[in-house]
């Protein structure tokens, strides 16, 4: 699919970990601070969702490496029992080897957030602070509608059942600026493009399949991320946690989910994003980026730790 303007949706890469073949986008100084992002899971992400918050993220000096999940974008998919938290962790300590990423910042948004806080926690030494954008504040399992007790075939049935059709990319845009809580930008556009597939009538599709993504909720369902902070609390690991606010219940669930991870990891910073939903990115965008940027140069956070 063809992005007019030319919005930067990072220079690709194929990098092999640990067996699995991952494309990699990339931006920013090579020799910048690295900061390796996972996206969240959904039909029109990949790893280039985090394009519109690079500009203001590498004027900063940060280098940004962001994959496409397995299945997502460029990525092959896996066999299912390979979308286990765990195991989705060691990719990302793989690709950090692969890129000689040096105590990476880790940032994840929501699926990203599941997998970059268990891959902090397994590693805290190594890392040199943690993003997540709206997740990590509860049990993906404890979530109402997650439905535990469906086989992975009942599961990807559910997702094809209620995946939107879009009859070219015009209507990709209308039907997900319906979502947003912002004018979309051509930025946000582009981010959206190589995670879809052009027939030759025109229509678009996702390159993720309902099985993918099925199965990687599935290995979010075994994951217990709750768990995971005190680890990060006792090496003193800084952790910036974003919550939804929208809609009601949205924000009552993350206010319950704000004081556990108070609970387990008492420095952790958490703060209420007013206004936005779950998708963090499509609604802050920019906006969200500087957030993150303010946080990683204040002093707690940009000073080495012993």
């Amino acid at each position: 699919m063809s992005v007019d303007g030319g919005a930067d949706t990072g220079q690709v890469q194929q990098v092999d970990v640990d067996g699995v073949a991952l494309q990699v986008r990339t931006w920013g100084d090579p020799a910048g601070r690295p900061l390796l992002f996972w996206h969240p899971l959904g039909d029109v992400t990949s790893g280039a969702y985090l394009a519109e918050l690079a500009p203001t993220l590498t004027a900063a000096r940060l280098r940004l490496v962001s994959p496409d999940g397995p299945g997502f974008g460029g990525s092959p998919a896996l066999a299912p029992e390979e979308y286990a938290v765990p195991r989705l962790a060691r990719l990302v300590w793989g690709l950090a080897a692969a890129l000689a990423l040096d105590r990476p910042v880790l940032m994840g948004h929501s699926w990203g957030g599941v997998v970059t806080l268990a891959a902090a926690a397994e590693r805290p030494g190594d890392v040199a602070a943690l993003v997540l954008l709206d997740s990590g504040q509860f049990d993906y399992v404890d979530r109402a509608g997650t439905h535990p007790e469906w086989s992975l075939e009942e599961r990807a049935d559910a997702i094809d059942a209620t995946q939107p059709t879009y009859a070219d990319r015009s209507d990709l845009l209308r039907q997900v600026q319906d979502d947003l809580r912002r004018p979309m930008t051509e930025a946000y556009a582009a981010s959206l493009d190589p995670a879809m597939r052009e027939s030759p009538d025109g229509a678009v599709t996702p390159v993720v399949t309902a099985q993918t993504r099925a199965a990687a909720q599935h290995g979010m369902l075994g994951e217990r991320s709750l768990s995971r902070w005190p680890a990060l609390a006792a090496a003193d690991v800084p952790a910036l946690l974003l919550l939804a606010t929208e809609p009601e219940q949205v924000r009552a669930a993350n206010d319950e989910g704000a004081r556990d991870v108070a609970a387990l990891h008492p420095r952790a910073d958490i703060r209420a994003m007013p206004g936005w939903g779950h998708d963090l990115i499509g609604d802050g965008g920019p906006a969200l980026a500087a957030v993150i940027v303010d946080w990683l140069t204040t002093s707690a956070v940009s000073q080495p730790r012993p």
